[in-house]
């Protein structure tokens, strides 16, 4: 059969092979119909898909002449779906000269066949043509591992190429490349066994050449580790399953390999019954050779990551035996007795058993001062009063000039280096990213002039729109971690630094750059770390300095406004929005229960209230959960991966904010919204933190008031007749 709407058949067929893949196979699909080269067509075939595949399938039908589908009346598995599909496209299009598979779920670039048919046609000897690939993740991004290389294009003897490829080849990665029809059916297509994909291999470079281009081409979406038999078992063979399939598969191949070389000819005239006989003996003991190192390799593998303590030692002895092997078992060893032979080795001997005496001595008792330091910081009094005393006496020793030339240093390093530059990651409190990061990074990205295309931040809980006028490139702290995973890893840096603050580069943070690394498949990217502003701004907060030192390294800018969300298309157009909770300067106490309760209450009559509680404990700050059904709730929206992004629309679009003194007070103004906060306790407030609310206040020019709990009654006093509904309502 021809090509439908042509006069001749298309050179190329691709036969699709799809089950249950449909959140991938629009994508898949439209990098194979966006080929540049168009002489080609592709057939469907569904293997009883229980998910959308059947439905887009019809509709790329409808759409493109080029498309046909095919479902299966019963479940074939995966070997029977790819002869299928092979056999179709033989069936409707008996002139085509190339035939490749294709999967639901990978993608090609549009040069891909191109590429492939050069390839075929520039080299008859050649009966597979593949491209070098990447591994893509879930999502699409680019995986670390380093594209793979292998081909045994200009190996003329038979039993040379397949020698090769057994030792070499990774079948998967060369199965959906493009094949010469008649070297892929004289090869059996794929045989009714386990590993099918090397098999086919295997019988391929018996008939011809492997090639592969030398470009990126084809991108391969990787699920994890999921090899396995007994998987092959399920997915290839879905009904009755021949017994021959719980032999191991390297004798299953020989034996194939002898049946059709040594038995049926096939390999003839290339390959003489004998040859064929002596080749297949050949290959079953060099792939049973090849199975007892991966197996061998695999237990490896499943040792160290189960006994991880195991690995440090594995390594030293794999780099021994390379050694003993490179140098001879006599060199190497007489290397390593040198050292302790003579009386020269002897004294260096006694010094090294001397410096490990003292060591342990010192470890003796610096482990247990360590552990008493650690309990004692752990005390809340000391956390909260001594070490920030501490830190102030420190402060009176150490001017804050060599701090800022560290930073100079530093920028000007990242200024000069390339490559992408990872900026955080934050984990600290609300106020400090809000009222000092953001702002100090506006003034060093525009003092230093670093490129914003290279700037991924990395910070948490949805913090994505406060730095959209910096990059668009945001990685989420809990797109790596699991809440309990933050806690746990968070604790133990509270416990560690005995505060908050990140002054330092902690094991943290060392592990959320890792893993966004892996998840972004960088392989490497400078670090711009809130260290370097914790250790400059330190001297303002502590007042070891003047505000020019916060003037002079900060830029505050107002935040680009956000559209307001489907999400909260049930909340009134106009509202308050409202966050009170519990911290050292508004402690847990009856008197700011009810204060709050009344606030709320004050608001309600005059205003809708939003009520921002996230229904998550991250830190120190526990929500205030007042009984009013007179206000509007959104704790179903507060994702943990999203609740700042939630919080910051709804206080971009209220009319005011009202609540605790401290991180959120400083978000409204910066959306040109008034904020007023309440506090109880003065004495835990920094004032150089306050200072700067008013200093942010100023240069947007937007209300921001922060007032004692104690001062309620002269708010209602004095601002009884204020313009704005929500300080009316307080006032009374």
């Amino acid at each position: 059969m021809s090509h439908p709407g042509a006069s001749t058949p298309p050179r190329v067929v691709f036969g699709a092979i799809l089950f249950n893949h449909a959140g991938e196979l629009r994508e898949a699909l439209e990098s194979v119909l966006g080929q540049t080269f168009r002489d080609f067509a592709i057939i469907l075939v569904d293997d009883c898909s229980t998910d959308e595949t059947p439905q887009i399938c019809a509709e790329y039908a409808a759409l493109d002449p080029r498309v046909t589908y095919v479902a299966n009346t019963e479940r074939l598995g995966m070997i029977g779906n790819s002869v299928r599909a092979f056999e179709l496209a033989r069936q409707r299009y008996s002139g085509a000269e190339y035939f490749a598979w294709a999967s639901d779920h990978d993608l090609w670039h549009p040069r891909w066949l191109q590429q492939m048919v050069d390839t075929l046609d520039s080299h008859p000897d050649v009966v597979l043509a593949y491209p070098k690939n990447r591994r893509i993740g879930r999502a699409g991004e680019i995986l670390a591992r380093k594209p793979w290389a292998f081909d045994t294009f200009g190996i003329t003897d038979a039993w040379a190429r397949v020698n090769w490829s057994v030792r070499k080849m990774s079948a998967g990665n060369m199965v959906y490349g493009l094949y010469r029809v008649e070297a892929l059916a004289a090869a059996g297509v794929y045989r009714r066994v386990l590993v099918p994909d090397r098999l086919l291999m295997t019988e391929l470079a018996v008939l011809g050449q492997f090639k592969q281009v030398p470009e990126v081409l084809w991108y391969r979406r990787w699920y994890g580790r999921i090899f396995s038999l007994g998987r092959q078992r399920a997915n290839f063979f879905p009904g009755r399953r021949p017994l021959y399939m719980y032999l191991p598969w390297w004798f299953t191949h020989g034996v194939v390999l002898f049946w059709n070389f040594a038995v049926e000819g096939h390999a003839a005239p290339r390959l003489s019954k004998s040859a064929g006989a002596r080749l297949a003996i050949r290959y079953l003991l060099l792939s049973g050779i090849f199975h007892l190192w991966q197996s061998l390799r695999a237990l490896r593998q499943n040792v160290l990551e189960r006994i991880e303590p195991l690995r440090p030692h594995e390594r030293r002895l794999r780099l021994m035996s390379r050694e003993i092997w490179r140098r001879g078992p006599y060199d190497w060893t007489w290397s390593h007795m040198k050292p302790h032979v003579g009386a020269k080795a002897q004294k260096k001997a006694r010094a090294r058993l001397k410096k490990r005496v003292k060591s342990a001595a010192f470890e003796s008792v610096r482990m247990p001062g360590l552990a008493l330091l650690r309990w004692v910081r752990a005390i809340p009094v000391v956390r909260r009063r001594v070490i920030p005393s501490l830190l102030k006496q420190e402060l009176d020793q150490i001017p804050a000039a060599p701090h800022a030339e560290a930073m100079q240093r530093e920028l000007e390093r990242l200024k000069k280096s390339d490559g992408p530059i990872l900026i955080g990651p934050w984990v600290g409190e609300v106020g400090f990213e809000l009222l000092y990061w953001i702002p100090f990074l506006n003034w060093a990205l525009k003092e230093y002039g670093l490129d914003q295309r290279r700037l991924i931040v990395v910070s948490r809980g949805g913090a994505r729109p406060w730095y959209r006028h910096l990059t668009s490139e945001y990685v989420d702290v809990f797109e790596l971690f699991t809440l309990a995973e933050y806690r746990e890893a968070n604790e133990a840096r509270w416990d560690k630094a005995g505060h908050q603050k990140q002054y330092d580069v902690a094991q943290m943070d060392q592990d959320i750059v890792a893993r966004a690394r892996k998840h972004l498949g960088l392989a490497h990217a400078e670090l711009l770390h809130p260290s370097v502003m914790y250790k400059l701004l330190r001297f303002y907060w502590f007042e070891k300095a003047g505000v020019r030192l916060l003037t002079r390294h900060t830029e505050y800018r107002a935040l680009v406004p956000m559209e307001r969300s489907a999400a909260l298309q049930d909340l009134p157009s106009e509202y308050v929005a409202v966050r009170f909770y519990f911290r050292p300067s508004f402690p847990d106490t009856p008197e700011n229960r009810r204060f709050a309760a009344d606030v709320i209450r004050s608001i309600g009559r005059e205003t809708p209230v939003v009520l921002l509680n996230t229904g998550l404990q991250l830190d120190d700050h526990e929500d205030l959960n007042p009984a009013d059904s007179r206000v509007y709730r959104v704790d179903h929206l507060m994702a943990l991966e999203r609740n700042l992004e939630v919080q910051t629309e709804i206080i971009s679009h209220a009319r005011a904010f009202v609540g605790t003194y401290g991180g959120l007070a400083y978000l409204a103004p910066l959306y040109g919204v008034p904020s007023i906060s309440f506090y109880s306790t003065e004495a835990e407030l920094i004032p150089a933190h306050l200072d700067t609310a008013w200093r942010l206040a100023r240069t947007l020019n937007v209300p921001v008031v922060s007032v004692p709990t104690g001062a309620a009654g002269w708010l209602r006093f004095v601002l009884a007749s204020a313009d704005h509904p929500e300080v009316t309502a307080m006032a009374r």
